[in-house]
């Protein structure tokens, strides 16, 4: 059988060591593909298929693992190795959250006996973690082969998916973004959420850091709306007595203070053009002094698509390009109504514990009228709505009495349409005519101009009129 060509993309800023290895793998059998940069690496993979990718970890700009993490957006099934000097507990759970592995560079003994069992002659090579089996299987199909080299470090460090804060729904973009989030979180770049008021966004900024390695370090949200340039400033910096009217007493800003490991900016489409150059100046800065497990990471959550807000001028594009490595968009309830009952479930569970009250059910009824409302508050106002209906209940099943007035409407309109006497078409027909007729003082030739008919055709119309009065 003869052996297949796979496109490999290997990356590394170290051009020596590039072409070394490249140079290896060709006479391997492999077709090599060679990046100086995380940022060339994604060009590569845009135009080419790529079978398997090898990154080193250390590289200026974007590093290693955000590498992975773009390039895995753009081909999700790829599979992927990381090249490090050393490894941690950090690079173990970043890999096992991209489902990569990886290899240290003191070893690459180890890593070229695995990539001799990558060239298996056109077989699909499937890499899993040392110790793990398919689930749907023992066995592999004919066409595939198992590795489970001893240097691939892919431990389980998320046994139960988003243990600290669930992510609720079944939807296919919920899936998505439940599993965006998983591999983000272990990393520590930027991310920037998008969606409506009450999509969930801090919630969301929330999930990524108590599922990272600063899980242990405050969090700390911080809604642009709230302050002016100078307050913002200060809360970020610090500020000497007497810097302001407010400022009543000295106090550490929050880059200059205890460690930090996660900072959440909501609304950050609210900052003023000058605030927005401010706040990138001050990121850049402190970025630049900081390293390894003191370095803050940065959240950013927009109700806006700031891609037209930098079109409009009314964003700044540096700034833009700085938080929007990583975006995410959160679909409105109103575009994932397959996912209102799981979400009743919860939060009913939820709040019947806290207030001790002993309702089991919401009534079928109810879910009917959640399915065809729209939520304009989003996941937040179905939350509000349970929450309040569990206080209001003694009872063991929530009914549409325990909800808002808006609802009481909306079963009242629905009991009067259903009771409304329709008119059908030929009555629809002939009110029209008379009001036509009454309007131009019974002049036959005009009616039947205005309504788009002959005037031959009017007047069978008006004889079947007489005819059923």
């Amino acid at each position: 059988m003869k052996s297949l060509s796979q496109n490999v993309l290997l990356v590394d800023d170290e051009e020596k060591l590039l072409k070394t290895i490249a140079r290896r793998m060709t006479l391997l059998g492999f077709k090599p593909l060679k990046a100086t940069s995380g940022i060339s690496a994604i060009e590569i993979a845009k135009k080419n298929n790529i079978d398997l990718a090898i990154v080193d970890l250390q590289m200026p700009g974007m590093d290693g693992l955000v590498t992975i993490a773009k390039l895995k957006e753009i081909h999700p099934n790829l599979k992927t190795i990381l090249l490090t000097g050393h490894g941690n507990n950090k690079v173990k759970q970043a890999t096992e959250a991209l489902d990569s592995g990886y290899f240290e560079k003191d070893d690459m003994v180890d890593f070229w006996k695995f990539i001799k069992t990558i060239n298996t002659g056109g077989q699909t090579v499937v890499i899993r973690p040392t110790g793990t089996s398919d689930s749907k299987s023992d066995t592999f199909p004919s066409n595939e082969i198992e590795i489970h080299p001893e240097k691939m470090y892919s431990q389980s460090y998320h046994s139960e998916i988003f243990s600290k804060e669930r992510i609720i729904g079944e939807t296919e973009a919920i899936l998505a973004l439940r599993k965006n989030i998983k591999r983000l979180a272990a990393l520590d770049c930027s991310v920037l959420l998008r969606g409506e008021s009450g999509t969930g966004k801090e919630f969301f900024a929330r999930t990524i850091h108590s599922n990272s390695m600063r899980q242990a370090q405050q969090f700390i949200a911080i809604d642009c709306t709230n302050f002016s340039n100078e307050q913002l400033i200060a809360q970020l910096l610090g500020y000497q007595k007497g810097s302001f009217s407010d400022a009543m007493q000295e106090r550490m800003g929050i880059f200059s203070g205890d460690p930090v490991g996660t900072i959440f900016f909501d609304s950050i489409e609210d900052l003023s053009i000058q605030m927005q150059s401010q706040l990138f100046d001050i990121i850049e800065t402190i970025s630049s002094r900081q390293s390894g497990e003191n370095e803050i990471r940065l959240l950013f959550a927009s109700e806006t698509d700031l891609a037209k807000r930098v079109k409009s001028k009314s964003f700044q594009k540096s700034l833009y390009e700085r938080l929007t490595l990583f975006e995410f968009y959160i679909p409105p309830l109103r575009d994932r109504k397959e996912d209102i009952p799981t979400l009743c479930r919860y939060f009913l569970d939820r709040y019947r514990q806290d207030f001790k009250k002993p309702v089991e059910t919401i009534s079928p009824k109810m879910i009917e009228m959640f399915m065809s409302y729209d939520f304009p508050g989003n996941v937040r106002e179905l939350q509000h709505i349970i929450e309040r209906a569990v206080i209001l209940t003694d009872s063991q099943t929530i009914d549409v009495n325990h909800m808002p007035d808006r609802f009481q409407n909306i079963n009242k309109s629905k009991n009067q349409a259903q009771n409304k006497k329709f008119q059908t078409l030929a009555e629809i027909e002939t009110q029209y005519i008379k009001e036509v007729l009454a309007g131009t003082n019974d002049n036959k030739s005009r009616t039947a101009e205005i309504l788009g008919i002959s005037r031959a055709a009017l007047w069978r119309k008006l004889k079947q009129m007489k005819q059923k009065t």
